[in-house]
């Protein structure tokens, strides 16, 4: 059996989402970029903040995105962990954590969120899901009353006329 190794601290590591494909991995606490362990795509865990103008194709992180007041970004698409606005987005927005619109800001673009916090007097111009995220398929219908076995084919009543195989 090899020795122990000399006393080196425990490495702290936290859970993290993949942006991409979803599945859950231990990265380090400290960690800034991370290769997913699934689908091997890079991953940014720091936060961005963008104090002018900005373009970007996309602006993907899982720490937060903060606009500050005299920030400026035209983007295709922001995917990030949370957002702060105080200035001005014009992006598809996917956030897993709150959005926080101050009162000054504008954002343009269809966003999705769990939760949503809006200044009096922001500009907001788009399509808005805000809470849980739906399911794919909707839940079974539920009816009051116990449902009864099928009585197997029935014969066509004298108003209906004969049953057609091929209509």
């Amino acid at each position: 059996m090899p020795p122990d190794p000399p006393n080196r601290p425990a490495v702290e590591t936290v859970t993290i989402a993949c942006l991409h494909c979803g599945k859950l991995q231990e990265v380090p606490r400290k960690a800034q970029t991370v290769t997913c362990k699934h689908c091997y795509k890079r991953l940014e865990l720091q936060d961005v903040v963008i104090p002018k103008y900005e373009a970007r194709r996309a602006i993907e992180t899982l720490g937060i995105v903060t606009i500050e007041k005299k920030g400026q970004v035209i983007a295709d698409r922001i995917h990030c962990g949370g957002l702060i606005v105080r200035g001005k987005v014009k992006a598809e927005i996917t956030s897993r954590g709150p959005i926080l619109v101050g009162p000054e800001a504008d954002v343009i673009g269809n966003v999705t969120a769990p939760t949503m916090a809006i200044g009096a007097g922001a500009v907001l111009n788009g399509h808005y899901e805000v809470g849980r995220v739906r399911a794919t398929t909707p839940p079974e219908p539920t009816s009051p009353e116990p449902t009864s076995p099928d009585p197997g084919p029935q014969e066509p009543t004298p108003d209906e006329g004969p049953i057609d195989p091929e209509a």
